[in-house]
């Protein structure tokens, strides 16, 4: 909070006003020989000077006089110039970013060259990129043949880390028709339609998988459809990329591993140079997460890159005080008319002096 006059000249009419007064009483009283006040307030001078040696209540009260009228001249030059506070209020607009966070939800994502497995350790890193949002909605999708909301957009971070423990390559029954494989293009297409047309807000999708898209839209094209409507898409491929072996359940109940036909091992295909066709389209970015480390890393780094945006408006407000010193001014002023009172009706009183 500041201070500041809006009418800063008064103070120099003021001291010119006064050095001219101070001017005039001088000259008078060398040329008169006698005491001759043009200003009220440094009138009888002289008596009081006279009368100094003698303490008396008409004394006190001629100085009570001159204090205060001095007194209510001051306020109310103060007044005049008009002082005010000023205050700045600054209000802070946050832009937030719109993130759609898509999961891979094939039963490749069980593969265990990510600690505990590659959905487990998804789930884990994306909780912690969640809980470090402030102002930013957030949405969660899941995919497989087709692709399913798992969460609208929104707001409230402890529902979407709620849905997102929730979910398991179960989420889909992958089973039943239509719903086996990576459809990647379906995901992103999907994704387009759960943004609202908000175009103050940043439109980003994570999209995390550990495959090859072999069902459904081709992923490519469905990105240049997500381009045109604005929206950036970050790709996270999971797993190694010579693929990984796939854990199942025995019929004994056991644990195994897929193999193929011949009886070798079968391990989860990775599709690298779709993921990096896909950020580069859509002006995201690609980011190879073959480990827990690098996985944390990604997510990371793609909360950096979309930081909210502040854009800071200040209002100021300027608050006037010139009523508070003019009242002053006209309290001290009746305050030095009642001393000149006094001592006329203690007079009038002493010497019985009728009026």
């Amino acid at each position: 909070m500041d201070i500041e006059f809006a009418n800063n000249y008064i103070f120099v009419v003021a001291g010119v006003a006064l050095l001219i007064c101070v001017g005039v009483w001088y000259w008078y009283k060398r040329t008169h020989k006698a005491v001759a006040i043009c200003v009220p307030f440094l009138k009888d001078l002289e008596k009081a000077k006279k009368q100094a040696t003698s303490f008396n209540l008409e004394n006190v009260f001629i100085v009570w006089r001159r204090m205060f009228f001095g007194l209510a001249i001051i306020c109310l030059v103060i007044a005049l110039a008009r002082p005010q506070t000023i205050t700045e209020e600054k209000s802070i607009t946050k832009n937030g970013v719109d993130i759609l966070i898509a999961l891979d939800v094939s039963e490749s994502m069980l593969a265990e060259d990510l600690q505990p497995n590659r959905m487990e350790a998804a789930k884990k890193y994306i909780d912690d990129f969640v809980s470090e949002l402030d102002s930013d909605r957030v949405g969660l999708e899941v995919f497989a043949g087709k692709p399913f909301t798992q969460s609208p957009m929104s707001f409230d971070y402890n529902v979407i880390r709620y849905y997102l423990s929730e979910i398991s390559t179960d989420t889909i029954d992958q089973r039943r028709m239509n719903l086996g494989g990576t459809a990647i293009g379906d995901a992103i297409v999907a994704a387009i339609n759960r943004f609202e047309n908000d175009k103050e807000r940043t439109k980003v999708m994570i999209l995390l998988t550990d495959g090859e898209a072999n069902v459904g839209v081709d992923p490519l094209i469905a990105t240049e459809h997500a381009r045109n409507k604005g929206l950036k898409i970050y790709t996270v491929g999971l797993g190694k990329k010579e693929g990984a072996p796939l854990p199942i359940e025995m019929p004994d109940g056991s644990k195994g591993y897929a193999r193929n036909p011949d009886g070798s091992l079968y391990k989860t295909k990775f599709d690298e140079q779709t993921l990096k066709d896909i950020a580069e389209i859509s002006g995201g970015k690609y980011f190879y997460a073959g480990d827990n480390a690098s996985l944390k890393k990604s997510l990371d780094t793609i909360n950096a890159l979309e930081k909210t945006e502040y854009e800071t408006d200040t209002k100021i407000t300027k608050t006037e005080h010139f009523w508070v010193w003019l009242m002053a001014g006209v309290i001290a002023n009746m305050i030095a008319i009642i001393a000149k009172i006094i001592p006329v009706l203690y007079r009038d009183k002493k010497y019985n002096i009728k009026r």
